[in-house]
C-alpha cells in the first residue's frame, strides 16, 4: 500500500524542501530488503507501466515546440544488479544520479524551465520501508504552467508505480 508522507527527517534533500516550489513524497513497504536505494529505484522504475512510458513519449514531443529537454522514458534503466557499479553523473532512465549512498539515491533533471530532485530513501528495519520525495523548483514563468498538468499527473503516476509494481528484493 503505497501511502502520502513527509520527506523523512533523515534525508538529504530534506534541506531543500523549504526552497521547493513543489513536493510530495510517498513511502511504501516491500518485501525483504533492497540492497540500496538505487537498487530499489531501478527496479521500480524497469517494472514503469507501458501506459506511462506512452505519457513520456507525449510529453517529450510536445515540449520539443517549447525548446525543453527530451528526457526519454523512466523505464530505460539497467538493471538493478547494476546500482554498485553506478556513480553521480550517470544517467538512468530520465534523470541523472545526483548522489548516491546505501539508504539514499538522490537523481535530477536539470531543465532550463524547471529542476526536479527525486530521492528514494531505504528506511531501517522490517519490513522494508521506502520513500520517494519529488521536490520541483521552477526558473520561470514556463515551469509553473508546465507543472500545471504535470502535477496531477506525476502523483498518479508515482502511485501508480508503487502500488502496482512492488520491488522484488534480491541481493
Amino acid at each position: 500500500m503505497v501511502a502520502k508522507t513527509d520527506i523523512p527527517s533523515a534525508s538529504a534533500v530534506r534541506a531543500l524542501q523549504a526552497k521547493a516550489d513543489y513536493w510530495d513524497a510517498y513511502e511504501v513497504e516491500s518485501a525483504g530488503r533492497a540492497p540500496s536505494a538505487l537498487h530499489a529505484y531501478l527496479a521500480f522504475a524497469q517494472r514503469t507501466p507501458t501506459w506511462i512510458d506512452f505519457l513520456m513519449a507525449i510529453r517529450n514531443a510536445a515540449v520539443r515546440l517549447l525548446g525543453l529537454k527530451n528526457v526519454g522514458n523512466l523505464a530505460n534503466v539497467p538493471p538493478p544488479s547494476a546500482a554498485p557499479t553506478l556513480k553521480p553523473g550517470d544517467r538512468v532512465g530520465i534523470f541523472t544520479i545526483r548522489s548516491v549512498c546505501d539508504d539514499e539515491a538522490i537523481l535530477e533533471i536539470i531543465d532550463s524551465h524547471l529542476d526536479v530532485v527525486l530521492s528514494v530513501y531505504r528506511h531501517d528495519g522490517m519490513p522494508q520501508r521506502l520513500t520517494v520525495s519529488t521536490l520541483v523548483f521552477y526558473h520561470n514563468l514556463v515551469g509553473r504552467l508546465y507543472m500545471v498538468p504535470v502535477g496531477p499527473m506525476h502523483r498518479l503516476v508515482v502511485r501508480s508505480i508503487l502500488s502496482n509494481h512492488p520491488v522484488q528484493m534480491a541481493t
